[in-house]
């Protein structure tokens, strides 16, 4: 395999190579691993970072929300456009049935928030470390249970099928055309793009999946918001699930991260 081949593709998809290969971006993938991370550590789950003096993020009820993630940009190999110092953290409202998504507004960050260090304190006596406060809702909605260490590492993915960029990236190649068959009849290349590139896993940057569809398909005013800041997918082994095996995105447009502005980021959830 040469320098410039950065992924395997089977018999199928190999003669495409080339084509595939135009799409690549670098991406960090997300590994969950054992271990009791600190207050001001990398995570998934949890109780959350929060200085002594700093404000815990309330729901549209006024209810405090509850953290998905967090993570140092410190902790993750270099990724263009990308903050090197600081933490970003994602929550969600614990007590919402949607798991902090508006439909018809997910920039919307009523049920779900996001955070923003510029510096983290690795002290916790200048930090919350009791967080009995928190309302324990009637029924817990959020995708994930426990608290879960995380690792990163630098990789390199095409465009999957799923990610509204994929018609323009891939016009050139037929995906229509018959490669095969199977139980359920006549294989497509899109078929077998859609099962060995598909885009899953936890990361940052790349592409996204969808179990079902890109929002930005269909709004076109969401497609400034082309930097996935985390993918969140469904891991049965650590009791991560949105829905049916679905998988959760946030988004966000390179003049806003550019400004450390999270105000507007763009967060979707799905599932099969």
């Amino acid at each position: 395999m040469n320098d410039k081949q950065f992924f395997k593709l089977s018999k199928t998809l190999e003669p495409y190579r080339n084509e595939i290969e135009k799409t690549a971006k670098p991406c960090i993938s997300i590994t969950t691993v054992d271990g009791k991370p600190a207050l001001y550590e990398s995570k998934f789950g949890g109780f959350p970072y929060l200085p002594k003096g700093a404000d815990h993020p309330l729901d549209e009820k006024g209810r405090h929300m509850s953290l998905l993630a967090q993570y140092r940009f410190s902790d993750i190999p270099k990724l263009p456009g990308m903050p090197l110092e600081g933490m970003i953290q994602f929550f969600l409202s614990a007590h919402d049935d949607m798991m902090g998504l508006d439909f018809d507004d997910p920039t919307s960050q009523k049920n779900f928030r996001v955070v923003y260090h510029a510096e983290v304190l690795e002290d916790d006596s200048l930090l919350v470390t009791d967080f009995s406060y928190m309302e324990e809702p009637d029924e817990d909605y959020l995708p994930i249970e426990g608290e879960w260490a995380i690792s990163f590492s630098l990789a390199q993915e095409p465009v999957p099928p799923s990610d509204f960029q994929f018609e323009e990236l891939m016009k050139d190649m037929d995906c229509e055309v018959v490669v095969g068959k199977d139980s359920y009849g006549e294989l497509t290349l899109i078929d077998v793009f859609s099962e060995e590139l598909s885009g899953e896993g936890h990361k940052i940057g790349g592409y996204a999946y969808f179990t079902q569809e890109d929002p930005r398909c269909y709004e076109h005013s969401f497609r400034e918001h082309d930097i996935l800041l985390l993918q969140m997918d469904s891991e049965d082994e650590r009791e991560i699930m949105w829905g049916d095996c679905g998988v959760g995105n946030f988004f966000i447009r390179k003049e806003d991260l550019e400004k450390l502005d999270f105000s507007r980021v763009l967060y979707n959830w799905d599932c099969s």
